[in-house]
């Protein structure tokens, strides 16, 4: 099932207030949104059988769709987890805390991996301010190298189902392994290699 309905609902539109947005957005940016046919404005009748999952939207108009909300074309096809629900969950992590148990082997002493400790460390290395008050803002300014790890990233295009320790723990892992130097990170793979 997608999202369409869920990300019209969000933003407080009417089925009819977002046809004719989502209309005006064709007009501005159509171009670029542009098939075989042209671009064409949609009717009432589309969104609701799209919303309905009735009709699918042609791919131009997946990736129209997907910019027109913010968000991937997988997640709007109802995949994966959006980005501010990932921010969510580290702000969560943050909060709690959040602890995970490992077991580890030399040269590592620390067998728990905490979320507090990991951020903290990581601004503290980068000169950050952690607020009073953590919001999403401060994650998204501070926080998005996490997309560049391969797990986190995976996250927006899923189609597997994680719990919210999960996702967490992927996160932190993703922290932790940016936050070590590069030597760390050359024994690391060496040894990972050799075994």
């Amino acid at each position: 099932m997608n999202r369409i309905k869920q990300l019209r609902e969000k933003q407080n539109l009417s089925q009819r207030k977002f046809v004719t947005e989502f209309n005006k957005f064709l007009s501005l940016h159509g171009e670029q949104y542009k098939n075989k046919r042209g671009v064409k404005e949609i009717t009432f009748g589309t969104a609701s059988r799209w919303e309905n999952s009735l009709n699918n939207p042609t791919e131009y108009m997946w990736q129209a769709l997907a910019d027109f909300f913010n968000v991937s074309v997988d997640y709007l096809k109802g995949y994966g987890y959006s980005k501010d629900y990932i921010y969510k969950q580290l702000d969560d992590a943050y909060k709690e805390p959040y602890t995970k148990d490992y077991e580890v082997e030399p040269p590592f002493t620390n067998p728990v991996l905490s979320a507090k400790e990991e951020i903290e460390k990581y601004c503290e290395q980068n000169k950050i301010s952690i607020p009073k008050d953590t919001d999403l803002d401060f994650w998204k300014t501070n926080f998005n190298f996490i997309f560049k790890d391969k797990s986190v990233k995976r996250l927006l295009t899923t189609k597997d189902r994680y719990s919210d320790d999960d996702i967490k723990e992927i996160i932190i892992n993703a922290i932790y392994w940016y936050g070590l130097s590069p030597e760390t990170k050359r024994a690391l793979n060496l040894m990972k290699h050799n075994s």
